[in-house]
């Protein structure tokens, strides 16, 4: 691992929470990942943002 970067998983869900994207990568902290997250709302009505085993944050596209 590269050294202070975490490794971040964004799920693209459905409106029922179905996963149908997984998306990994690391960043420095939750507020880069959220940035980051943000992008594949052009692809996903909602994204879940994870850290190991705690929910960042669910984005809703618009």
């Amino acid at each position: 691992m590269v050294e202070g970067l975490k490794p971040y998983v964004a799920f693209g869900v459905d409106p029922a929470g179905v996963a149908r994207a997984t998306y990994e990568f690391r960043c420095t902290d939750d507020e880069e990942a959220k940035r980051r997250a943000e992008h594949y709302l052009n692809s996903h009505e909602f994204i879940e943002l994870w850290i190991d085993y705690r929910r960042i944050a669910r984005l809703k596209r618009g």
